[in-house]
């Protein structure tokens, strides 16, 4: 098992360069200078030549491109990305204060959404082409179809507009949070929702699981015990690959509803072309996904005790 972890550790290097080569090359993808983009973002007026030249002097974008980029990356591997142009602060403490508040939308929504998801994909399995099937299968189509920027806007009018229950906006009470879970769970749910199924209903059409149900055994025994334990290894690599959306997947649901996480401060960013703050975002994102596809790897073997890395 070390030996794995210790191979695959080398192997993500090399995704991780790619990334961080990606990210840093933002600054120069959009059009124009870098360093009059620094100056209208820091001081809000018009760049004149003097004060351009000062701060590529002063940012060392005078240097060669490859020279920026290994200036950049050492200071990100420590965590260091640098000062925000829009707010005095570190890039790190602007994403520190926004990092709780996103968490607090993903993971409801995460929690929510992987516990229904399973309960109606088992369900939607067992009992396939049944009434209860075709109900979770339309609800799954219905969910991936809807986007959920129109889903927010319509429960934004029926609860908050129409009925005023529900506040539209605002945060960090149990009372904002309900409409922005609801939005995203409702296609977050249903898209695992049709995972689960599928992973599933593959399960229990193998050999295995007609001889348990030849000896006799209880079906919810065959389906719990043998089937939906095999049918976890693609579940959980699925469900834990969700997690990158801490970053990048609420934005939607955060516009709409003006929740101040991630999602709003990487699309506010771009508006704003505060590059420092939209580089760490998309490098941070980017090595949390390949992160957790090693923690999947190696959860694996807990799963399956079949599966014995490096034998």
């Amino acid at each position: 098992m070390l030996r794995y972890i210790a191979r695959r550790a080398l192997q993500i290097i090399p995704t991780i360069l790619g990334i961080s080569i990606i990210s840093f090359s933002l600054l120069y993808i959009f059009p124009g200078d870098p360093a009059e983009f620094i100056v209208e973002a820091r001081y809000g007026v018009e760049p004149t030549q003097e004060m351009v030249e000062k701060i590529r002097i002063e940012m060392g974008l005078d240097k060669p491109f490859v020279v920026q980029y290994f200036n950049w990356l050492s200071k990100a591997v420590r965590g260091d990305f640098g000062i925000s142009w829009t707010e005095d602060k570190t890039v790190m403490e602007v994403i520190l204060e926004r990092l709780p508040i996103s968490a607090e939308l993903f993971f409801a929504t995460f929690a929510i959404s992987v516990v229904f998801a399973l309960i109606l994909g088992v369900i939607s399995a067992v009992h396939k082409d049944k009434a209860i099937d075709h109900i979770c299968r339309i609800y799954s189509l219905l969910g991936i179809s809807i986007p959920s920027f129109w889903l927010g806007l319509i429960l934004i009018w029926i609860f908050s507009v129409q009925l005023h229950l529900l506040p539209a906006f605002g945060c960090c009470e149990l009372k904002h949070l309900i409409l922005p879970v609801l939005t995203w769970c409702f296609s977050f749910m249903a898209i695992k929702t049709r995972f689960v199924r599928a992973s599933l209903l593959e399960e229990l059409s193998k050999n295995y699981v007609i001889t348990a149900r030849a000896k006799g055994l209880p079906e919810k025994l065959v389906v719990f015990r043998h089937a939906l334990r095999n049918a976890l290894i693609p579940i959980i690599t699925y469900f834990s690959l969700s997690l990158h959306h801490l970053i990048v997947g609420s934005i939607m649901v955060e516009v709409v509803f003006s929740w101040p996480g991630l999602g709003s401060l990487l699309v506010e960013s771009v508006f704003k072309r505060d590059f420092p703050v939209v580089q760490a975002l998309v490098f941070l994102s980017g090595v949390l996904l390949i992160t957790m596809n090693l923690v999947v790897d190696l959860l694996y073997a807990v799963i399956d005790p079949r599966i014995r890395y490096g034998d």
